[in-house]
């Protein structure tokens, strides 16, 4: 792989004597940095000779290592695209959004967006305790009983079981609409898995119970996917963030930061600051 090669940044030309004597004065734009080598331009190479050239890169390199000729500064990589979820919730902290960008002009090159969650509820002991942790889709509002659900999937009001016996291991992709029961090994319901109200995709919702090792308590997970939900999934630019594809918006919206919209370098951010209240963040920089 060829060694890129960047500009020299100095105050001053580079002056040196040769061997007739002469004052030769050489502009700082001569010179290049091939990575830690301070090299003369070809273009200028050859108006020089070989005993002048030694000289003149000899007094170059002694300017560099004082520090009197440097690379050019570094901009650091700034906000490009700033996400926030649809939804408030904790959950919303297990968001990550990633970003392909197409090679082109910044205004007009396109970048393929996509979004990802993983909500985990360990240590569950019983339905009881699962509809606590993952909530509810119709909260009673009193205190003490299971809250409105803020992650992918929420217990179905109404379903919970009497069986103490913890659930057979299960996992599916889940469908609009439709809920889940999952059973202990006497089949018995336990409680009803339902996905999040608003969701009406296909094929990128998908949920898994897991028995701890204890084997006394389960897991009970949902993960959510926008690549592998289907339907066509167009890309945006910087100047169309609001359109984002319906399968990446179900969990996160673009917007431009305070400084504005900027193209972004390929990778990917975990949202944070998400509360029972407040949707989780997450930027975007630039290369």
């Amino acid at each position: 792989m060829a060694t890129t090669t960047v500009d020299v940044v100095g105050s001053t030309p580079i002056s040196f004597t040769n061997s007739q004597g002469a004052q030769r004065v050489v502009p700082v734009s001569a010179f290049q940095f091939s990575g830690s080598d301070l090299q003369l331009r070809s273009a200028w190479a050859s108006l020089f000779d070989a005993t002048e050239t030694q000289t003149l890169l000899a007094v170059a390199k002694a300017k560099a290592a004082a520090g009197e000729l440097t690379r050019p500064p570094v901009q650091p990589p700034r906000p490009a695209n700033l996400f926030t979820a649809t939804h408030p919730g904790l959950e919303s902290n297990n968001i990550v959004v990633s970003a392909t960008p197409d090679a082109g002009p910044p205004l007009s090159a396109t970048i393929a967006f996509s979004a990802k969650e993983i909500d985990t509820y360990p240590g569950l002991a019983s339905a009881t305790a699962a509809a606590l942790a993952i909530g509810v889709d119709i909260p009673t509002g009193k205190p003490g009983d299971p809250a409105n659900g803020t992650g992918l999937v929420v217990v179905k009001s109404g379903s919970l079981g009497s069986s103490v016996k913890p659930p057979v291991a299960s996992s599916a992709v889940l469908k609009t609409g439709i809920g889940v029961d999952i059973k202990d090994v006497d089949n018995a319901v336990l409680f009803t898995l339902l996905p999040r109200g608003d969701y009406a995709g296909t094929g990128g919702l998908s949920y898994a119970v897991s028995i701890d090792g204890s084997g006394t308590t389960f897991t009970v997970s949902a993960t959510y996917d926008s690549t592998k939900e289907t339907g066509a999934q167009p890309k945006v630019t910087i100047l169309t963030l609001g359109s984002l594809a319906g399968q990446v918006a179900y969990l996160v919206k673009a917007t431009a930061p305070p400084g504005g919209a900027a193209f972004p370098a390929k990778g990917s951010i975990q949202l944070s600051g998400g509360s029972e209240k407040v949707a989780a963040t997450g930027l975007l920089y630039t290369s």
